[in-house]
């Protein structure tokens, strides 16, 4: 659960923040958009909220600016759901490994930082181990159909371009050292909540959310998305 983006290690809280937990409901909401669809669906919202209240309209989040985390990820929830302070903490055990970025990538790190790739390139990647061919992408490597892969002569300067298509639109980063949490209780029975949380919101928000944890569009997770939890909301 760390809360930003520090560099060589990455520490982590010892219970979810706000920003966090915004996010786990979302996930179960199926609202994933990037950064810039998202900032433009929250400004055309306070528009339409705007033009339904016109001069009736009390709300603080008609004119606010969304609040982001270190991450810049900021939620549509955070000006129609308060988070209090959390009701009940465990005592956490926590160990360090390693861990890995999946990341968007349009230039040149999807080779050497995927793992995966189209089996068609099998013979080819082999090539470029043994240093019979090579891949780059200044003026002298040229673009080549993949067809054509097969039939290149020992020597050949290929431009990355020629295989991009055929690898995920993502690559790995380096390993990084990162804090792991673990919850622990004692005498914990099934079912008991590692984490309680008491929250305000409307009526419309709490069917909204209390359906989706019912039926999650996506799995829940707490900061990375290895960190999965289960969930239940309890209306008091």
């Amino acid at each position: 659960m760390a809360s930003g983006h520090p560099g060589n290690y990455y520490q982590s809280l010892r219970s979810p923040s706000p920003h966090m937990l915004f996010g786990m409901l979302e996930n179960a909401l199926g609202w994933h958009f990037a950064e810039d669809i998202r900032k433009a669906l929250f400004k055309q919202l306070q528009k339409d909220a705007k033009k339904a209240n016109k001069k009736d309209a009390k709300s603080s989040w008609l004119t606010a600016q969304p609040e982001m985390s270190d991450s810049k990820y900021f939620s549509f929830l955070q000006y129609h759901l308060e988070f209090e302070p959390s009701i009940f903490e465990p005592d956490t055990l926590t160990y360090d490994d390693l861990w890995s970025q999946l990341l968007r990538d349009s230039g040149r790190s999807f080779f050497g930082g995927s793992r995966h790739y189209d089996a068609s390139l099998e013979t080819t990647i082999n090539r470029v181990r043994n240093k019979e061919i090579e891949f780059g992408d200044r003026a002298e490597y040229k673009d080549v159909q993949a067809t054509d892969f097969d039939n290149l002569q020992e020597g050949a300067k290929v431009n990355y371009r020629s295989i991009r298509d055929l690898f995920p639109q993502y690559y790995a980063s380096l390993p990084t050292v990162r804090e792991y949490v673990e919850p622990t209780r004692i005498n914990k029975k099934v079912g008991d909540p590692d984490y309680l949380f008491r929250f305000n919101t409307t009526p419309k928000v709490l069917d909204l959310l209390t359906e989706a944890l019912e039926n999650p569009a996506a799995p829940l997770y707490l900061g990375s998305n290895d960190g999965w939890v289960h969930a239940t909301i309890e209306k008091i």
